[in-house]
């Protein structure tokens, strides 16, 4: 939720002796609405959201739920995620966080891209995470580690994280980094492409952002972002129709397609960037954002985004979001068979997140602090904050007739044909609680 964190703290800051006390000095010295949420650079919109990186201030308790659904006639799934985690002081600054997540995700696989039935799949991921927190008044020290299991394998996910506030400048600095391990292992019960498959991949993910608050009322925000993957990266499921001429060790054209499983490079380098910019409008109540982002990689997926949000101030305690955006991409260099460089036959994809295509979405948000005038909310709480939210995404597979189709028809098997089903809706909630 949209500045979720800041609010937070600045609530917090009348706890005495806490860590909260000393991470809010930066928040108080502007609008709250000012405040940015971290965003992912290189991420497509739609894309499941990371595990939380974001300092939980001592004493408070976080839960969440967000879920997402495709019902296009190409493509069928549904995905939601829960989480909950609490953070508590030990000792002068040190802190400790533990929570658990679970992720549930169902959808349908075109194995063969039109050319036979889908099958279906289920996953329930989840696990515990945990965390240590330094805060001495100006600078946070995170470290945290994740781990998830499912049908699928194991993930294991540690990280460290550094903020440091200037308060004279009203500047803040972030450093992140994440590593991910994780095993694939996919029985022939459950259908591979390939048969059965045991391997593993791993990533590293680096960001690190500059925010810097300016008078009157303007605030800005860099974040760059760099992502490496490397071991086994194709889905288990996809098939890829080629055709003789790009096929190995078939020199010979012909006009007789063939599915294979995917092949995908065992090793990726992304990157990306995305500037948002902030003005208050105090005559309304408002906040204007605006932002652009671009980002690339080995495998020549460039993308670009652009979006727009408006925050309104709904009396003391309510606070309304509503935004858009757009984004574009361009395919990379193996999709399906057809290549702009390197030998033809080493690599190939079926996977429409590789392929170019243009989505734009639109989102509302409302979000509600209760603050009691005496006592405790629910016998336990000082202060709540509840937010809930919707998300309409569209994406268009079929505006670019060389570059954006996703399949090959069944009864031509020359003609290309655009992905259908790009629509996904979902929706969130969450409650933030101070104790």
């Amino acid at each position: 939720m949209l500045v979720l964190s800041a609010l937070v703290l600045v609530c917090l800051a009348s706890l005495s002796g806490c860590a909260a006390e000393r991470l809010v000095a930066r928040e108080v010295l502007a609008d709250p609405l000012m405040r940015f949420e971290p965003a992912s650079p290189i991420d497509a919109p739609g894309s499941p959201p990371r595990a939380a990186d974001a300092v939980l201030p001592a004493d408070t308790v976080e839960t969440g739920f967000e879920a997402t659904a495709d019902p296009g006639s190409d493509v069928a799934g549904f995905w939601c995620a829960s989480s909950a985690r609490s953070a508590v002081e030990i000792w002068a600054g040190l802190g400790v966080e533990a929570g658990y997540g679970l992720e549930y995700d169902r959808q349908r696989i075109y194995k063969l891209d039109g050319f036979a039935a889908p099958i279906e799949l289920e996953r329930i991921h989840h696990g515990p995470d945990a965390g240590l927190i330094y805060d001495d008044g100006t600078s946070v020290l995170r470290a945290a580690y994740r781990f998830r299991t499912a049908w699928d394998g194991q993930v294991h996910e540690p990280s460290v994280s550094a903020r440091t506030s200037v308060l004279r400048r009203d500047t803040v600095i972030e450093l992140g980094y994440r590593h991910t391990e994780a095993a694939v292992t996919v029985g022939l019960d459950r259908l591979p492409a390939a048969g059965a498959v045991d391997a593993e991949r791993s990533a590293d993910r680096f960001v690190a952002a500059l925010e810097q608050g300016f008078v009157p009322g303007w605030n800005l925000r860099l974040e760059v972002e760099g992502l490496m993957e490397q071991g086994f990266l194709a889905s288990p499921f996809h098939l890829a129709t080629l055709w003789s001429h790009r096929r190995p060790l078939d020199p010979a054209p012909s006009n007789t397609p063939l599915a294979m499983p995917e092949s995908h490079p065992d090793r990726r380098v992304r990157w990306g960037t995305l500037l948002r910019v902030r003005k208050q409008i105090a005559a309304l109540g408002a906040v204007l954002e605006l932002g652009a982002g671009y980002g690339s990689g080995n495998w020549r997926v460039e993308h670009a985004r652009a979006q727009a949000a408006w925050l309104q101030r709904l009396g003391d305690r309510f606070s309304l979001q509503i935004g858009g955006g757009a984004y574009h991409q361009i395919r990379a260099s193996f999709y399906r068979d057809d290549y702009t460089d390197g030998p033809a036959g080493l690599y190939w994809s079926a996977d429409r997140r590789l392929c170019a295509y243009l989505a734009w979405w639109g989102q509302i948000g409302l979000q509600v602090d209760i603050i009691p005038e005496s006592g405790r909310l629910l016998a336990m709480f000082k202060f709540m904050r509840l937010g809930a939210g919707g998300r309409v995404l569209r994406s268009d597979y079929g505006f670019e007739s060389q570059n954006g189709f996703s399949a090959y028809s069944p009864i031509d098997y020359g003609a290309r044909e655009a992905f259908d089903g790009g629509w996904s809706f979902g929706g969130w909630f969450a409650m933030t609680a101070a104790f």
